[in-house]
């Protein structure tokens, strides 16, 4: 999968009149690769900046509102929330994909493909508005896996905070789990275009965080949940074992959804807090 490190793009940014007395609100739009118009939303702080802390939600989950993004500008931290292409948030996708999100029968380049393009050029932005600042990326899910691409390209990419990682082991997990509901796009480009099987595969390995988890070295802090995770246990493990410098907190009894609304959030803010 080729992906830009450092494309030159045109960007718009928006002071938002929302007003805080320690915050200050931004929205700033960017032209994607292919044309589609990319959406951020940052909140900054109004003391002295520590860190930049980009976020990247799970799939089809909508991004955090300003008021808890504010939670971490109040630490001290420019916080940037990527909406992704096409799903929940406010992003464009003018890239068609029959089999959303993994696979078009037709055209070549995967849309994760471009949600990694679209995550660079993040980073990308970001160190050029806010010069030698360490970043921290967080996500869950989908947002895991972006979190992950990132940090593989970028060193300015300190720390991730991320849980139950998606797009990991991608067909080995498919097979294994073909009638499970984020997989139904695959299993119905299988059963639609038989003769593409080849092209399905390589497509999916071709976007599988295994290609890029082996060259982190940055810390990552992990959630691992117990209790019915998106992405089986035995999956997330394998990903785990690829990981240089990894600390694992374990929800042994806790669900996806209540580590995702709370303790894991109140973990990262409980880090941040002492740094």
């Amino acid at each position: 999968m080729k992906l830009d490190k450092y494309r030159n793009f045109n960007y718009e940014e928006i002071l938002l009149n929302i007003p805080h007395p320690f915050v200050q609100y931004k929205k700033i739009k960017f032209s994607a690769v292919d044309n589609s118009k990319i959406v951020l939303d940052l909140t900054i702080p109004k003391s002295k900046i520590k860190g930049v802390i980009i976020d990247s939600p799970e799939f089809k989950v909508k991004n955090k509102d300003y008021l808890n993004l504010a939670k971490y500008s109040m630490l001290g931290y420019i916080i940037v929330s990527l909406h992704i292409r096409g799903q929940a948030g406010n992003s464009e996708n003018k890239t068609p994909c029959s089999h959303f999100p993994f696979v078009d029968c037709n055209y070549e380049k995967p849309y994760y493909n471009l949600v990694f393009q679209d995550s660079l050029d993040t980073i990308h932005l970001v160190e050029k508005l806010f010069p030698n600042k360490d970043i921290i990326a967080t996500g869950l899910g989908q947002g895991a896996a972006i979190s992950i691409v990132c940090a593989s390209y970028y060193d300015s990419i300190k720390e991730l905070f991320i849980l139950d990682c998606s797009l990991c082991d991608i067909v080995n997990t498919y097979n294994n789990n073909k009638k499970y509901p984020f997989f139904k796009n695959i299993y119905k480009f299988e059963s639609d275009f038989s003769d593409k099987i080849d092209h399905l595969y390589s497509t999916l390995n071709s976007i599988d965080v295994l290609n890029f988890s082996n060259s982190i070295r940055q810390k990552v802090h992990y959630g691992l949940s117990y209790l019915d995770p998106k992405t089986p246990i035995k999956t997330q493990l394998k990903l785990l074992d690829t990981l240089q410098d990894v600390e694992i907190q374990h929800y042994k009894f806790l669900d996806y959804k209540k580590i995702f609304q709370h303790h894991f959030d109140d973990y990262i803010l409980e880090i941040l807090a002492n740094k």
